[in-house]
């Protein structure tokens, strides 16, 4: 018995080792709408682009040839001018400085291979970053750590999308997209509302990351480096979206994906017009931003001294 149990065990392994080839369906593909816009006094881009076989390791395909604009609630309308294929742009001018102001509802309109697309989003208040403060952090030893402070408005319903960016680089992993609906709930229905942001989202902009080479856990930040934090208001719609691309794209793999969210895309705000068999998928928001910076420098460091900042 002992050893045919041995037995089924190598066969088991030898049928772990076995690579297989799938021959996986391609599917039509399907237009991607990414346009996030904000209130600043900037550049807005929209960037249309379609899906790719799961296999297909080529670069992005972008979707050029699309009329693209967007229209207020007062009848105001901004073109987006496709300067790059499948970057469509506005920029301010003499008339508008920005898209405009908070309570302002806008109106996606993409027209492209005989469909039109559209969707909606209101410019929502944000809320205002006091200060940008660095730490000093227990682990690992004699390392700094960051947070922001922000005394969240009152009224329940504001949701935000905190953004970062260290030494000027947008910080861009699944664990970076911090999301919190008032001063830090997690989905709807939970009220903290009208309070500082609780430390679980204001410390979530300290990102932690080993070392390339003795594989140990680094100060965040180290003398000099630069942190940038925005706070982005965004509409439920916008958080719930954001929460779920989050879950998708953590993936752990292994035996913990049998019992993990199945893939699947994330809820959309765009319709087609007349043609419910065109696939779309993305998403339209309109935010209002306001952020502030700092530097661990010399002045910063003796602030931490003095004051006794610690985690």
């Amino acid at each position: 018995m002992k050893n045919f149990l041995k037995f089924i065990s190598l066969i088991i392994f030898i049928s772990c080792e076995e690579i297989i080839y799938p021959d996986l369906e391609s599917k039509t593909p399907i237009l991607v709408v990414d346009a996030w816009l904000n209130n600043q006094n900037e550049s807005q881009t929209i960037i249309l682009s379609s899906s790719q076989d799961y296999l297909d390791s080529t670069s992005t395909k972008f979707i050029d040839g699309a009329e693209v604009y967007i229209i207020n609630d007062n009848g105001d309308k901004f073109n987006f001018t496709e300067k790059d294929k499948g970057k469509y742009i506005w920029n301010p001018d003499s008339n508008f400085s920005n898209l405009g102001d908070v309570g302002t509802e806008f109106f996606l309109n993409i027209l492209y291979n005989g469909e039109k697309i559209t969707g909606s989003s209101i410019l929502n208040r944000t809320s205002i970053i006091d200060s940008i403060n660095f730490v000093k952090g227990e682990f690992p030893e004699n390392s700094y750590y960051a947070e922001f402070w922000s005394n969240e408005k009152e009224g329940v319903g504001d949701a935000y999308w905190i953004k970062s960016y260290k030494n000027g680089i947008k910080q861009v992993r699944s664990q970076d997209i911090i999301t919190c609906i008032d001063a830090g709930a997690s989905s709807e229905g939970a009220i903290i509302d009208g309070i500082p942001f609780i430390p679980p989202i204001r410390r979530a902009i300290t990102r932690f990351e080993r070392d390339e080479i003795s594989d140990e856990f680094k100060s965040p930040f180290e003398y000099g480096d630069s942190l940038y934090v925005e706070i982005h208001s965004i509409p439920f719609e916008a958080f719930d979206f954001l929460n779920k691309v989050s879950i998708q794209i953590d993936r752990q793999g292994g035996f913990g994906e049998l019992f993990a969210v199945s893939l699947a895309n994330s809820p959309t705000n765009l319709t087609v017009e007349n043609n419910s068999n065109f696939p779309v998928v993305g998403f339209f928001c309109v935010s209002a931003v306001n952020g502030k910076g700092n530097i661990l420098d010399d002045d910063e460091i003796e602030k931490i001294e003095k004051y006794d900042r610690k985690w």
